[in-house]
């Protein structure tokens, strides 16, 4: 078997002014707490835990913080404009009543769950297996805001059979002067 890596964007379906207004702090409480945690030493931020860390973050969020800037982005990054919330698998769920998708994850005032936006039979696919668990890995959960607009981002790996071919594909390249 081989694993594929897919990433739905979802928009949020008639997100409210107050959702969108926790959404914007937790973001904020996000991006301050990288940004603290940029200006420690990297010796001593590998050090720390959730518990050592004062924030108005739930755990899950300020791990997740930890988490991402222990590793290669706390060494490249000197400053974050916008660091975007994310959660790992263990702390979003994914719910269908009717035909209406919703999700639930951390924000500042706690879980928030928010109906989803799906577009398409191939996106209300992916989020079947998801529910069902059949072939599929949950991965994290990103929020982001673009142009205005609330997405939820989340990684998904999919178990899928490798194929074995015996036909070669060529492609022809053409040059545009």
């Amino acid at each position: 078997m081989k694993r594929v890596t897919t990433t739905l964007k979802l928009k949020f379906l008639d997100l409210n002014k107050v959702k969108a207004d926790i959404f914007a702090q937790t973001v904020l409480a996000t991006t301050e707490l990288a940004n603290e945690l940029l200006r420690l030493d990297p010796k001593e931020r590998r050090a720390l835990t959730t518990a050592k860390v004062v924030t108005p973050l739930k755990s899950a969020l300020a791990n997740q913080v930890l988490r991402i800037l222990k590793g290669k982005a706390g060494r490249r990054a000197k400053q974050f404009q916008v660091f975007w919330p994310e959660v790992n698998n263990q702390n979003w769920k994914l719910y269908k009543v009717g035909n209406t998708y919703s999700i639930s994850f951390p924000t500042i005032q706690g879980d928030k769950r928010v109906p989803l936006a799906v577009c398409g039979s191939y996106i209300a696919e992916r989020l079947d297996q998801v529910l069902a668990g059949r072939n599929c890995e949950r991965g994290t959960l990103k929020l982001i805001q673009v142009r205005g607009v609330w997405y939820v981002v989340l990684s998904i790996t999919w178990k899928v059979p490798k194929v074995d071919s015996t036909e070669r594909i060529g492609v022809d390249s053409c040059l545009l002067y």
